[in-house]
């Protein structure tokens, strides 16, 4: 196997897997998300403490002065309270977007959760982690399992053609990456923090 190919393939899957989170719509940035939520609460109660939990310290002068000015305009009711309730979970949500460290690409349209994203809430409403942590470890030996077996398979056949080889070279490099990256990342833990 050419070293040269291999840390090039290498350097592709490690560069993919890690954007991965970035490329992957987050659930915080949709107007039935948790940030968008409480933000509609804050203007409901004409409590801000409900927004300012979801950003950083540095942030809450930008997030009062959002809030005072829809404030304002929400209460005068129909459109003009649309309007100011859209403005400020917007302001929320891509303060907290900022505060996380990623992009904002504007406030999306609601749906549901993913599968996982559900049933982590529904654990910290249940108080019982073991459904996550169960499906996490039936993805992870599925997907695991797939990527090895592929991987077998090719060996035993690496060395009938330079195509072949090829062959090998990709299963391997998708194996062994996708192992050692989800092994970084579960040592590395979220790289979330709202924190200043």
């Amino acid at each position: 196997m050419n070293t040269r190919i291999s840390t090039l393939l290498t350097l592709l899957f490690l560069t993919l897997f890690s954007l991965t989170p970035i490329l992957s719509q987050a659930h915080c940035d949709r107007v039935n998300g948790p940030v968008a939520t409480d933000a509609r609460q804050a203007l409901e109660t004409k409590d801000i403490d409900h927004a300012l939990v979801w950003i950083g310290e540095s942030q809450e002068p930008e997030l009062r002065t959002a809030f005072e000015r829809s404030l304002n305009v929400y209460q005068e009711g129909g459109a003009s309270q649309k309007l100011a309730e859209r403005y400020f979970m917007e302001t929320t949500v891509r303060l907290h977007r900022e505060a996380e460290g990623m992009p904002y690409t504007g406030l999306k349209p609601a749906q549901e959760s993913s599968e996982d994203i559900q049933l982590a809430e529904e654990a910290l409403n249940s108080g019982k982690l073991a459904p996550v942590t169960d499906m996490l470890a039936k993805q992870i030996r599925k997907k695991t399992s797939h990527l090895f077996t592929e991987a077998m398979e090719a060996k035993s056949n690496k060395d009938a053609s330079v195509e072949a080889g090829r062959e090998w070279v990709d299963a391997y490099v998708k194996y062994i990456v996708y192992v050692h990256s989800l092994y970084q990342k579960i040592q590395a833990g979220p790289a979330h923090g709202v924190g200043d």
